[in-house]
């Protein structure tokens, strides 16, 4: 495996180049990554390297000189030049320095750093050996195996804390003894620390692998640069940290004397109060208080450090690779404590930063519960009774409201599950009363459609009402659209109960529906499931047997009330309706 350095000042060209190719996939690994020639030179003086990719000019120590160095510092190194200059004399004065190759950065591809790469003649004598031995990644040199120790580290963290895997209890517990590299690397900066949580917002198709290498190395260029964080790398589609409470130290260092105090009076107090059992559960009280209070105050004290520091992730995220973060940090942990449950406390509230938008602490984003089964129950009725009256639009305004009134006390999963229930169920609704076919609903609905899929792709809060408060208005213009359809059709049964003893012509009733009368006799059979005539008839008939069973009238007289000029022609309507002659029928009353 040939180990790489990457040297240029500008950070999108060394986040590029790490994440342009899987570089251990092809013999290659990233071993140092530098800003300037004289961090570079630092670095030869710990490790060797085989691979010198570097810019032209950098300020300070520009590339040229820096190559002049590595004649003594790595003579076998091969040195390929990047720069944004393509002219020919500096193509001219690399050569003469003995370069291998020479590259325009900015109109690189990955198959021409593949080239280039393959190209390159190494001497057979130990810069393999020396490569593999080499370790870490990153960074301006320093110690090596310390480097590679707390990679080590860091992977086995992020396993031993996966919480899958600790939830199913294949994973033993997790504490500082197991990470003894990252606990060294964070108890040199405080006693506390808080788990940090980067969550990439997910897009549709999500995040190519190359995608996924640039964050992980804007990540490690960014914790690199403070003094307080240490990058544990990425999990779970996440990128995880632990973060040194800076407030930590010096907090503890002025409140062990006042804690003591305070402790002291407290037990001098409960002295007075109690006997010596008493005492010395009061002593107890007094530990835990002062510690609690000692946690609280820097948890206080570093929360705006903290979300400053966090803003910066995510504009620099946002500027350079295009992708929004969601941050969450657990509550303050003591480094000897339960790593899991602070890995937990982050990604939770990462989940309420992904969805509430910001930064989120564990201990002020509130505990976050799933809705109560009676309250589910409720809510769901609510629905329906929305529904029925055909109130679509209040069903959003009610989960709006909801929301407003209790959207810190669910986590943002369970308001997810809300909104597929509530947009099902309307789904349901219109399928069920007014039938829409495939065609229309697509038509009207758009992205929206289907809807359980539309709630359930949302991501943020605003997104969530947005969706919402959508279907539901397309959702109530679509009812009010049929409500005017059935309008019309409701006009022409009046109509017809009202004048069915007269004679009926079909222009009369196209007209009084807005129709011609060949496109009103398809729309009425679509709406009624049968021909107007049919219904005429029905209507007529069913009066028919009625005063049959009601009075004595002949026959002649009832076909005239029900608007059947001729008589013959009544009877035989009649028989074809009900299955019966009229002297059966009348022989059966």
């Amino acid at each position: 495996m040939r180990s790489v350095m990457i040297v240029d000042d500008e950070s999108l060209v060394r986040i590029g180049l790490q994440s342009m190719i899987d570089w251990e996939a092809h013999g290659f690994r990233i071993a140092g990554v530098f800003k300037n020639g004289e961090e570079a030179l630092a670095a030869c003086a710990q490790q060797a390297f085989d691979v010198v990719l570097t810019d032209i000019r950098m300020p300070g120590m520009d590339g040229f000189e820096l190559i002049r160095g590595l004649r003594t510092a790595a003579p076998a190194a091969r040195v390929v030049i990047l720069s944004s200059y393509n002219d020919f004399e500096h193509t001219r004065q690399a050569i003469r320095l003995g370069v291998q190759d020479y590259i325009s950065k900015y109109e690189m591809e990955p198959e021409e750093l593949l080239r280039v790469l393959g190209g390159l003649e190494f001497e057979a004598a130990e810069g393999a050996e020396r490569s593999e031995g080499a370790g870490g990644q990153g960074g301006a040199g320093g110690d090596a195996g310390g480097e590679t120790a707390l990679a080590e580290s860091s992977r086995l963290l992020l396993a031993r804390t996966d919480v899958r895997a600790s939830a199913s209890g294949d994973a033993p517990p997790a504490d500082s003894a197991a990470f003894p590299a990252i606990a060294a690397a964070l108890a040199g900066r405080g006693r506390l620390f808080r788990w940090a949580a980067l969550k990439p917002v997910p897009r549709e198709g999500g995040y190519a692998a190359a995608e996924r290498r640039a964050m992980l190395h804007l990540a490690e260029e960014l914790f690199a640069r403070l003094r307080l964080p240490v990058l544990f790398g990425e999990s779970e589609d996440m990128l995880h940290g632990g973060c040194a409470c800076e407030a930590s130290a010096a907090v503890h260092r002025s409140d062990a004397a006042a804690g003591s105090q305070r402790a002291a009076d407290k037990r001098a107090n409960a002295a007075k109060r109690a006997d010596a059992d008493a005492d010395a559960d009061a002593d107890a009280d007094a530990d835990a208080d002062a510690d609690a209070e000692t946690s609280d105050t820097v948890a206080a004290a570093d929360r705006e450090a903290f979300a400053g520091m966090a803003q910066e992730w995510a504009a620099a995220f946002q500027q350079k690779l295009n992708v929004t973060l969601a941050i969450g940090f657990s509550a303050p942990q003591d480094i000897g404590g339960d790593w899991t449950a602070a890995r937990r406390g982050a990604e939770s509230a990462a989940d309420v930063a992904l969805f509430e938008g910001g930064v989120r602490f564990r201990e002020t984003a509130g505990e976050r519960g799933t809705i109560p089964d009676a309250e589910w129950l409720a809510l769901y009725k609510g629905f329906k009774q929305r529904l029925r009256l055909l109130q679509p639009g209040a069903l959003a305004d009610d989960l709006l409201a909801l929301r407003a009134e209790r959207g810190d006390r669910y986590r943002p999963a369970e308001w997810l599950r809300l909104g597929v229930a509530a947009a099902s169920q309307l789904a349901d609704f219109l399928i069920e009363r007014y039938n829409p076919g495939p065609e229309e609903l697509r038509e009207r609905f758009g992205a929206l459609w289907p809807f359980a899929e539309a709630a359930g792709s949302v991501r943020t809060a605003e997104e969530w009402s947005r969706t919402l408060g959508a279907i539901a208005a397309n959702a109530a213009d679509l009812v009010a659209r049929k409500q005017a359809r059935d309008g019309w059709v409701a006009r022409v049964r009046d109509y017809v109960d009202a004048h069915y003893a007269d004679p009926i012509r079909l222009e009369d009733v196209a007209q009084l529906a807005g129709f011609s009368e060949n496109h009103f006799g398809q729309r009425f059979r679509q709406e009624t499931g049968k021909s107007f005539s049919d219904h005429l008839t029905d209507v007529r008939i069913k009066e028919a047997v009625r005063l049959f069973r009601e009075t004595e009238l002949s026959t002649e007289e009832i076909a005239s009330r029900v608007g059947y000029a001729n008589p013959n022609y009544f009877v035989k309507v009649f028989k074809r309706a009900t299955g019966q002659t009229i002297s059966h029928f009348k022989g059966r009353r």
